[in-house]
């Protein structure tokens, strides 16, 4: 194969200018023009600026003309940043935390860093970040606040069993692997991929096989706050899973050509079936390895609409010092399918993010019986035994018992969804096709459904009754204490 080495999110090119880039520029008179905007600038302004600030302005103010927030002048000390935050190579604490609705959890503690020697425990909630309440914040914003110079310090406030703790840790460099696995459930393999670094497609290969040998029967891949990364390592992994001459993905450029990636792996195909899981962090490389696992029918995807970045830079390295990241071309799935600003939607929509995974695992056993109990008043709830953050209560009134809406029909493997036609809640699984309407009206694959009950909103928050969800053919019980819902 002709491995023509892309990024997607952050293409890089480690060569040095020069090497036969021709650069479009102006005319002569034009470049005239600004040189002598220059001379009087630096010459003349009372303020007396800066060489360097003159320059670094006029190259913004070109970028800025392109409207393209991928592109990019990366100053000579961001450089090897920039390359390290791809490969994993970050100056923090060592920790790899999950989102969840209002804090997130942390759900890796790296041997030997800061965060292990200091105390902090995987199922840990972050709260605060030197002082600063995180909830709701997003995750790369959290992330990015805990982050910083190698020996400095930051606070994190914690709670753990119920009580709020407070340490403070000092930040060194922290190496990361890209590759989180295990087996989940009985029998299904779990891969986490954080990033697409240098390495991650050998990593990737490594997991998968140490997986296969313990005989799993169905595999998820977890892209979820995936930013991207090498688009080479991508469509490496995707090669895994696809045969010899399947397109993976195809760049266009702006004269129109386009460059083909295609699979030439020959090894034995992976035989179980394979869930992919995505989110509106999925970006870039995740998107060219989803879509193109999607594209061939080899996966499923779960979860939200992904990023939708479906454009490709190349890191230029400058004379002088310093390097132009630049989008160079956009790219399309095998099928055609453009993703910039548009991104990926998922075969299976599923919002809440805590119950993706366990949306998945139904995929992987369709035959699975479902069980969740929810109890009124309480923040979790249990799915299948597993405990699971819950964002919106449910409550007691008038002695009718009303259950979050999406999280219930979720949780039991339902797609929800606004459906703007019947202006109502509309609910999907195998063989059910539910219309719920704040009107009152509900429809059980088109026939109406008399419960006595209708759908309540509160604080914009939908709820249903238990009576409905036992008219809509769901076992309900509720003993005053819990509610146990589950699938016929």
């Amino acid at each position: 194969m002709s491995r023509k080495i892309f990024v997607a999110l952050l293409i890089i090119l480690f060569s040095l200018a020069g090497n036969g880039w021709a650069l479009a520029a102006d005319s002569d008179q034009s470049r005239k023009t600004v040189d002598e905007v220059y001379e009087y600038i630096l010459k003349y302004h009372k303020d007396n600026p800066e060489v360097q600030q003159l320059v670094e302005g006029a190259i913004w103010g070109m970028i800025d003309t392109l409207e393209d927030p991928y592109t990019v002048y990366l100053a000579a000390d961001e450089v090897d940043q920039f390359v390290d935050s791809i490969n994993g190579n970050y100056q923090g604490v060592g920790i790899y935390l999950e989102a969840q609705s209002d804090y997130p959890r942390v759900l890796e503690v790296f041997p030997y860093s800061p965060a292990s020697e200091g105390g902090v425990l995987p199922g840990d909630i972050i709260t605060g970040v030197n002082g600063k309440n995180i909830k709701g914040l997003p995750l790369n914003e959290i992330v990015d606040s805990i982050k910083g110079k190698e020996g400095t310090l930051v606070d994190l406030a914690m709670e753990r069993d119920g009580k709020e703790i407070v340490l403070t840790l000092k930040r060194t460099a922290v190496t990361v692997s890209s590759i989180d696995s295990r087996v989940i459930g009985k029998n299904t393999g779990y891969i986490a991929v954080k990033t697409f670094g240098e390495k991650t497609a050998e990593e990737f290969k490594e997991a998968l096989d140490g997986l296969a040998g313990q005989n799993i029967t169905g595999l998820v891949v977890d892209l979820r706050d995936n930013p991207g990364g090498y688009l080479d390592s991508a469509a490496k992994m995707a090669e895994l899973f696809l045969k010899p001459g399947d397109l993976i993905v195809r760049t266009i450029y702006n004269d129109g050509t386009g460059e083909d990636y295609v699979s030439e792996n020959s090894d034995e195909k992976i035989k179980f079936p394979v869930v992919v899981l995505v989110n509106s962090f999925s970006a870039s490389a995740s998107e060219v390895f989803a879509g193109a696992l999607l594209d061939h029918g080899v996966a499923t995807l779960v979860g939200d609409n992904t990023y939708g970045k479906g454009v490709v830079q190349k890191v230029i390295p400058l004379e002088k010092g310093g390097a132009l990241k630049l989008t160079m071309a956009e790219y399309t799935t095998p099928s055609g399918r453009h993703l910039n600003e548009i991104g990926i939607k998922p075969d299976y929509t599923v919002i809440t993010g805590e119950l993706q995974l366990p949306f998945a695992m139904l995929v992987l056993q369709p035959g699975q019986h479902r069980v969740v109990s929810i109890s009124p008043g309480s923040r979790e709830a249990f799915v299948d035994g597993e405990k699971i953050p819950l964002k919106d209560e449910a409550f007691v009134r008038e002695g009718a018992l009303y259950l979050p809406l999406r999280f219930i029909f979720e949780a039991l493997g339902c797609e929800v969804h606004w459906d703007a036609a019947s202006e109502s809640i509309a609910v999907k699984k195998e063989g059910k096709e539910i219309l719920i309407s704040a009107g009152g009206q509900t429809l059980l694959n088109g026939n109406r459904i008399e419960s006595g009950m209708s759908m309540l909103v509160q604080n914009d928050v939908s709820y249903v009754p238990e009576e409905m969800l036992r008219a809509l053919g769901f076992s309900c019980s509720f003993d005053g204490q819990k509610a146990v819902v589950e699938v016929k």
